[in-house]
């Protein structure tokens, strides 16, 4: 396997940062080698702020992100960048590497390939090792042994996955790795000689010891895994790791006392140390993954119509594939994914399209039975392939995987090329996290046929706009997010596939000197002593009391007899062709009650409560409240009603929660509104790159905008609604300086007690109404509709607004670069029917 382009400018910037580290320690500066080692690397690469992290002794801990997109070759990288670390920072082939994993699917695909000789994984770490390498294992109760010696003597890697009840609390004593085992001994002094087990714990005060400190009796240590690893200092690999972000998740990994933390994640969140930023467009580039997804919204009534369909699409995929491997050798079987409502065995025959109606329906159309294969929690047939050899290999003769959740995360296998969506996905992540399951591209490389290089999606019972935008943000959630116009929708539903070559422009020149100047507020945190970011869910979502939030509103819901009907909707073309496609309702149909279910109550409750034992525990409250007061036929019909009312109501406390919260903190200076560095603070972009044939923004008259920061102004960038009005009055006015679109997702973002950050429309500058070259304020502007007035997200951006006005005022001095001093900050929320009125009033001279 061979690096690819990218990959190898990944491993020098990785390189150079370690280089760096090891300096900085070879210096002496043991407690901030690796910050320091960051703001050295920043001067040659664009990097953001860097979190510093120490682990359960106290030590710096080296931690940074390889944000690589589904397709990118994470681990593939990831076993590189341990010859990189051994190489430069540990200056030895030798140690422990604790490589963790969220769950069971990508512990057993890291296993096979680290355990089989004849892989790439397992070949480049023998490389590295040279040829000294021993993969061990922690799953389930089976707990692989080893010795001092073992790690002396070879690269120990040690697989381990941090399982719990979700995926975001990881718990020592769910972990069962910190229990005293025989299997470690040698780690430790003899159990009698308790004077030197104090030494050993003045060394590493966070092992855990049979005794308390300060009890009458000697602590003894405890021989087990954990300690053992905490002993050993080890590298640790962490993959997903936006799924380890939580308190408790920290204070585990960090726990284990590692020498350096290499994180692997496509979508890294806030707080993370992003060293190595691949986008979609550079795997795309290396052939990585199938490309352009088509998708299919089948207008037909009947989902096995959508099935089959997409057996008609695998089965063209396969003579075409067979044809390739008679020219090529490459051996492709093109699998289809299909996703059913129902998979429990007690959950068919209830109205719901269920794995077992699926798999009968293809048997009884004529597909081989060893053909299919389902996975679901309750019964996982793909074990026993991944045992033989697993789906790639040329004796599984598995075309078909059926599947509810199970193949959501973490599931990989290039040869599937189809998803068959067959149920309306509810799950906000549901459809997201499927589509990257069919986006790699066998061999990581293109075959010459066209139909074989790309993936495709069949969809049963979604409305159409939902389905495109489902697609949409499944690309960025596969890290992706560049690759957007790489989606087609076909079946007459309109075209969504632009091939470009982006074009660069940078900011007028008569801007240039005033835009460097400009750096906008975030709303900071103290963390340790130093300034960052505020995050949500770092910094307020874990601190939430739960136990504050009460159900007595939920509890007293009125229910009243419903008829339960699913509607049914056909897709059209639109006449707007940026809105795509539209949806017509044409159909009620009754069908039967809804059972209920706490566990999918748990579920649907996580958007609102991330902790799933709370919100088991809300699930649990909620129906045995609403079982003694309603007889339970009608608590079945108004199941859905009840969920939606329960998250809504939830999520009002919890966000009140979080905004005393939020505002005890600035009461308290803990969170400030300030620039706290150039790294800390918002610059406009110093350029844009824009897709070739991106429609022009033209002034009324047709000539072109002036006073916009950059010359080209994307026409698809504003709504219909208020945005292109407020862009062509800014444009017109006499003491603006320059206005700027602010783009979502891209540029400034106030994130204060809600998630999700506020992106403002405009950031506008004005002129001193004497000195037309003096800019003396800066006003950061979002529109809302009339209809939007008075809604909770328009009230919240008031709130957030107002806050920012307050403390802009109160900011210090010396939080400001010299030319910002001078200039006063104001935000505004503007409406439909008095924008204009407002906006002249900012530019109205002073009297």
């Amino acid at each position: 396997m061979e690096l690819k382009d990218f990959q190898k400018t990944s491993l020098e910037r990785i390189k150079k940062y370690l280089e760096l580290v090891r300096k900085e320690q070879d210096k002496g500066n043991a407690r901030h080698a690796s910050e320091d080692a960051w703001r050295e690397v920043e001067k040659v690469f664009s990097l953001g702020q860097y979190h510093e992290r120490r682990n359960g002794i106290d030590q710096d801990v080296p931690n940074f992100v390889l944000k690589i997109p589904t397709g990118g070759g994470k681990t593939f990288l990831a076993v590189k960048t341990l010859d990189v670390v051994n190489e430069v920072l540990r200056k030895k082939r030798t140690g422990l590497v604790l490589w963790v994993v969220p769950t069971t699917s990508i512990y057993r695909q890291t296993v096979r390939a680290l355990k089989d000789r004849n892989h790439p994984y397992r070949q480049h770490l023998d490389i590295a090792s040279g040829g000294r390498t021993l993969i061990l294992e922690k799953y389930q109760g089976k707990i692989d042994r080893f010795t001092p010696l073992d790690v002396e003597e070879n690269l120990v890697v040690y697989v381990l996955m941090l399982q719990s009840a979700a995926r975001n609390m990881l718990l020592q004593k769910d972990l069962r790795i910190f229990a005293d085992s025989g299997g470690f001994t040698e780690f430790f002094p003899p159990e009698d000689r308790l004077d030197q087990h104090e030494k050993l714990m003045e060394k590493y005060p966070n092992l855990e010891t049979f005794n308390e400190a300060g009890g009458i009796w000697k602590r003894q240590i405890k021989t087990s895994l954990g300690n053992s690893l905490r002993l050993l200092s080890p590298v640790v690999i962490l993959d997903e790791s936006q799924k380890a972000y939580s308190a408790n998740a920290q204070r585990t990994i960090f726990g284990f006392n590692p020498s350096v933390v290499i994180e692997l994640s496509a979508t890294p969140p806030e707080g993370s140390n992003v060293l190595v930023n691949i986008t979609g467009r550079q795997v795309n580039d290396e052939e990585m993954i199938k490309l352009d997804l088509h998708v299919t919204r089948k207008g037909s009534l009947a989902w096995k119509d959508t099935l089959w369909a997409s057996v008609k699409k695998r089965e063209e995929l396969e003579k075409e594939a067979v044809k390739n491997e008679q020219n090529t050798g490459m051996y492709i079987r093109p699998i289809c994914l299909v996703r059913t409502e129902r998979i429990g065995r007690e959950q068919q025959g209830k109205g719901f399209i269920h794995s077992n109606d699926a798999r009968n329906e293809l048997i009884n159309g004529g597909i081989p039975a060893e053909y299919i294969a389902i996975k679901t929690s309750e019964e996982d047939e793909l074990k026993e392939i991944d045992d033989i050899g697993g789906l790639m290999s040329r004796d599984c003769p598995v075309r078909y995987i059926i599947t509810k959740q199970a193949l959501q995360e973490g599931w990989d296998c290039a040869f599937a090329y189809v998803l068959a969506v067959l149920d309306k996905t509810h799950s906000k992540t549901a459809l997201t996290q499927l589509v990257g399951r069919i986006l790699r591209q066998p061999y990581a490389k293109k075959t010459g046929v066209t139909l074989l290089n790309e993936s495709y999606v069949f969809a049963f019972r979604e409305e159409a706009g939902e389905l495109l935008q489902g697609i949409r943000k499944a690309f960025e959630g596969e890290g992706l997010g560049d690759l957007r116009t790489h989606i087609s929708v076909d079946e007459g539903l309109g075209g969504y596939k632009k091939d470009f070559e982006p074009k660069e422009y940078t900011v007028r020149k008569r801007f240039e000197k005033v835009a460097k100047q400009i750096i906008l507020p975030f709303f900071s945190i103290n963390d340790r002593g130093k300034w960052r970011k505020v995050s949500y869910e770092m910094d307020i979502l874990r601190r939430i009391d739960w136990n504050a939030i009460t159900l007595d509103v939920v509890y007293s819901m009125s229910l009243t007899g419903r008829a339960v009907r699913d509607d049914e909707y056909v897709a059209q073309l639109s006449d707007d062709v940026r809105e795509v496609i539209k949806g017509k309702k044409v159909a009620q149909k009754e069908s039967g009650g809804i059972v209920i279910d706490s566990i999918f109550m748990t579920q649907q409750l996580g958007d609102v409560v991330p902790n799933p034992w709370q919100a088991f525990r809300f699930a649990e409250m909620i129906l045995s409240e609403m079982a003694s007061r309603h007889k339970i036929e009608l608590v079945s019909e108004n199941f859905s009603f009840i969920i939606e009312e329960a998250k809504r109501i939830i999520s009002l406390q919890r966000d009140a929660l979080a905004e005393n919260f939020f505002n005890e903190l600035l009461g308290q200076g803990k969170i400030r509104f300030m620039v706290v560095s150039r790294d800390i603070g918002f610059k406009l972009p110093k350029k844009i790159s824009v897709p070739a044939n991106t429609e022009y923004l033209r002034r009324p008259d047709g000539s072109p905008m002036q006073m916009s920061l950059f010359e080209f102004v994307a026409k698809d960038s504003f709504t219909e609604g208020l945005e292109k009005p407020v862009a062509y009055f800014l444009d017109d006015q006499s003491r603006l300086f320059f206005w700027y679109r602010n783009e979502v997702k891209h540029d400034y973002g106030i994130q204060a007690w809600k998630k999700g950050k506020i992106y403002p429309d405009f950031i506008f500058t004005v002129t001193d109404e004497k000195n037309k070259d003096k800019v003396n304020k800066v006003y950061i502007v979002e529109t809302k509709g009339d209809q939007l007035v008075g809604n909770l997200d328009t009230k919240y951006k008031e709130s957030v607004f107002d806050v920012c006005n307050r403390y802009a005022k109160k900011m210090p001095i010396d939080a400001l670069d010299f030319a910002m001093k001078e200039r006063e900050i104001e935000y505004e929320v503007i409406y439909g029917s008095e924008w204009e009125k407002k906006l002249s009033e900012l530019f109205a001279e002073k009297k």
